[in-house]
């Protein structure tokens, strides 16, 4: 058995939601309608982050500055790290966040040479923050989340994934082991679907898991 490990980034690596703190201190004041269409199924996960970066016009070294004073890492994620490093496991982040913002975190914490990013390329400019998501390999997947995951699958990889919010539902319902942080939307959307999952606090139980999974190959 070969793995990859996948991991969402805002309120799952990180203890806050970084997009949410970007928009609530720099966007424009209905950007709250779009999260809210985006859970009804009206909009992809893609349009409602378009719309609601479009409101952002504030430079790149503006909101790194923020950040970096109320981000934290979650506990036990520097365990998954080495123990990836050492196994050889790829480990990405799939976020639907601001790339810049991820590798600041990346280069600061000194990961940046090991974890891989997968996620939207972001532009500031002055008429809002433009993303680029990356190029689904399937028609049929949901966002690009759930895309890499199955991905992944079709290079016969059993694939771990961590994550915390309804934009993770599609990866975590594909995934061979699926994690919620705990309490999280995505928590509450896997119960009610009778989705086997685990919730967790902390990342040492995804180590567990894994060690686990390699044992049984």
């Amino acid at each position: 058995m070969t793995l990859a490990v996948l991991c969402d980034f805002d309120g799952t690596i990180v203890d806050i939601d970084t997009c949410i703190y970007i928009l609530e201190k720099f966007a424009g004041e209905n950007w709250r309608i779009y999260d809210k269409q985006f859970e009804k199924g009206e909009i992809t996960l893609e349009e409602c982050l378009q719309n609601q970066f479009s409101t952002v016009v504030v430079p790149e070294t503006q909101i790194l500055n923020e950040i970096q004073l109320v981000t934290n890492v979650r506990i036990d994620f520097a365990e998954l790290v080495e123990y990836c490093k050492a196994s050889k496991l790829p480990l990405v982040i799939v976020s639907a966040g601001l790339d810049f913002v991820i590798k600041q975190f990346l280069e600061l914490e000194g990961w940046n040479d090991f974890i891989k990013v997968y996620a939207p390329k972001t532009k500031c400019t002055a008429d809002g923050i433009k993303l680029t998501f990356p190029r689904l390999f399937h028609n049929t997947s949901v966002n690009f989340k759930d895309d890499l995951v199955a991905h992944y699958k079709e290079q016969n990889k059993k694939v771990v994934y961590v994550g915390d919010g309804i934009a993770d539902y599609d990866a975590a319902r594909k995934a061979d082991f699926p994690f919620a942080i705990k309490d999280s939307k995505l928590a509450r959307v896997l119960k009610k679907n009778r989705i086997p999952h685990t919730e967790i606090n902390e990342f040492k139980k995804v180590v567990e898991t894994i060690i686990c999974a390699l044992k049984k190959r």
